[in-house]
This record gives structure tokens, sequence and C-alpha cells, in this order.
């Protein structure tokens, strides 16, 4: 059972970077084989044991919520959505605030929806201070870099170096509370930039490091090694 922390997605963006490969579908409903990559996601989530959803939408929201409703009538489950749309982009950190706002939300755990994660979602839950999930991939040259201490405090994010090499990235998983991103007194602002460098700033970032499996479908190649993973793996 988890704690009674919030979930939220982020499914607004645009998957500019995927058009070509999937049309004009949002980047959540990517087709993997026959499904969309939300059915895996939310067939995931929903083993890891969370029951209720809050999705933060804008491109083509009508399409998302449709694919919802019928996910939830076909599979006959008790679990629960809520939609806060974007009349206009706020950036990552902007949707989250109105979110939390709109819903009276004090703490919560936020992904980005076009981030698998195999696990890592009990200890996000679980987390007291103001966390990211963390995890070792073999090519961390188009995500950057966390840098840690022996208590897994982040010390710093590194850019995009263009470097093929193995390292400790963001897996798009944290654990965060209202209060901080209130801080922020903005409307439009970014998760990244506003809100979790200044935590690592003042020292107040714990990782969570996990082993997960992970995959980033935004880009062409790794939206394609998802769908390699899942006939590989079988999963339905």
């Amino acid at each position: 059972m988890l704690s009674n922390k919030k979930f939220l997605i982020l499914a607004g963006g645009f998957g500019t970077r995927i058009a070509d490969t999937i049309g004009h579908l949002p980047k959540v409903l990517a087709p993997v084989n026959d499904k969309p990559f939300l059915f895996y996601q939310m067939n995931n989530w929903v083993s890891q044991g969370i029951k209720d959803f809050t999705f933060l939408l804008h491109y083509k929201a009508e399409l998302i919520i449709e694919f919802l409703e019928n996910y939830k009538q076909h599979n006959n489950l008790e679990i629960s959505y809520k939609f806060i749309i974007e009349e206009k982009p706020l950036g990552t950190g902007g949707a989250i605030l109105q979110a939390v706002v709109s819903c009276n939300i004090e703490s919560f755990v936020v992904i980005n929806a076009d981030t698998w994660i195999a696990s890592g979602f009990k200890e996000s839950f679980e987390a007291i201070k103001p966390t990211i999930l963390a995890t070792n991939v073999n090519n961390a040259a188009r995500f950057g870099r966390v840098n840690i201490d022996s208590k897994n405090l982040v010390l710093s994010f590194d850019e995009k170096n263009g470097l093929e090499t193995p390292g400790l990235i963001n897996a798009g998983l944290f654990s965060l509370t209202r209060d901080i991103l209130e801080t922020v007194q903005r409307k439009h602002f970014s998760l990244e930039l506003d809100v979790l460098e200044p935590l690592v700033k003042t020292q107040n970032l714990q990782a969570i490091i996990s082993n997960t499996i992970f995959f980033d479908i935004g880009v062409p190649e790794d939206l394609n090694s998802f769908r390699d993973y899942i006939l590989r793996t079988k999963l339905t």
C-alpha cells in the first residue's frame, strides 16, 4: 500500500521530436506495437499499487482522456482520474503548481509521462525529503548526469555533453511538496531549472538510486528500443 501522496503525470507534451514517427498523436499515445505507450504505463503504475491519478494535460487532451476512460472501463479497475488541462503551456513547474493549487494537494509524486520506469515508486512515495529517482544507464549522453555524495545528497546536475558513456541520470520521478513550488512565485516556470536546481544549491535534494529499467521515448530511437523491449518481455 502506497502513502497518501498524490500521483501526478506530466502528459501535456507535443512529441515534436517523434512527430515523424507518431503523426499528430500526443506523445503518450505513441503506438507501441498494437497499443498506445500509455497502456503499458497504466498497467505498470496499477501494478505498483497506484489507484489515484492526476493527469496534467495540454496537447490533444481529449484523446488522452478518451483512452483513459476506455482503459478503466475495459479493465474493470477501481481506479480514479483527475484531469488538469492547461489553456496554454505553463512549463513543467507551472503545470504542476496549477494542479496542486486547484486540487489542494500538499505532497505528491510526479512523473514525466514519456518516461518508463519499471520500479522505484514505493521508495518515492515513502520519501520524507524532496527526492529524485536516479538510475544508471549505459549511455547518458542525451540526459546529462547527476552527481551525488556518499549519502545520496544531490550535489549538481551536469549538462548534456554528448559523451556516450555510462552514468547516473535523473529518471524523471520526483517526490515534492506544494510549498517548494510556491516559493518560485511565478505561473510559468521549469521544474528542473526553477525548482530542482535551487534545492541542489541549498543541499535539500536527495537521490533515490534505483536499478530500474528505464526508457525515455522522446526520440525515435528510444521509442523503437521500448517497442523491442515490449516484444522481448511480452508485457501486456
